[in-house]
């Protein structure tokens, strides 16, 4: 994010078979942090002010490797590349309060909103559709819909 505004140039597959989710975590991991040095070289260049870079995951255990110095008997077969996640900071943020989850996870009509409105995405309306930026994304608008079985068969 870049002055709280989501920021995402490119999707590509992960080409990597791991033996374990924190490994195949720690690569995606990598990956983006080539991307914060280059955003935050890039704003460096054009003079602009921002925060050291911060990488959110989800995965303890890649975190964790993270944070402490040196190898590791568990991490042996990962390629010294990958290793450039020790440059930045990175937090845990649990699987339910991750907005990027929202790309690839099915979540409720409610915590969808959310994660929408927290990464500044509006909704696509018809040309007729008028909405009121208030009422954007916004949890309170979200009403949930039930039907009864006489109702679907009707």
């Amino acid at each position: 994010m870049i002055d709280g505004n989501v920021l995402s140039y490119v999707s590509r597959k992960q080409e990597i078979n791991g033996l374990s989710t924190w490994e195949t975590d720690y690569v995606a991991m990598s990956e983006a942090t080539k991307d914060l040095l280059w955003l935050a070289g890039l704003c460096k260049e054009l003079h602009w002010t921002h925060p050291v870079p911060l990488l959110y995951g989800v995965n303890q255990g890649a975190i964790v490797l993270t944070s402490k110095p040196g190898k590791h008997s568990k991490c042996k077969h990962i390629d010294h590349k990958h290793h450039i996640l020790k440059r930045i900071d990175t937090q845990y943020v649990g699987t339910d309060a991750m907005v990027a989850n929202v790309m690839t996870k099915a979540f409720g009509a409610v915590k969808f909103a959310g994660f929408c409105k927290a990464m500044k995405v509006l909704p696509l309306v018809g040309e007729n559709d008028v909405t009121p930026p208030s009422q954007i994304a916004d949890e309170a608008s979200v009403t949930k819909v039930t039907t009864t079985a006489t109702e679907r068969h009707g």
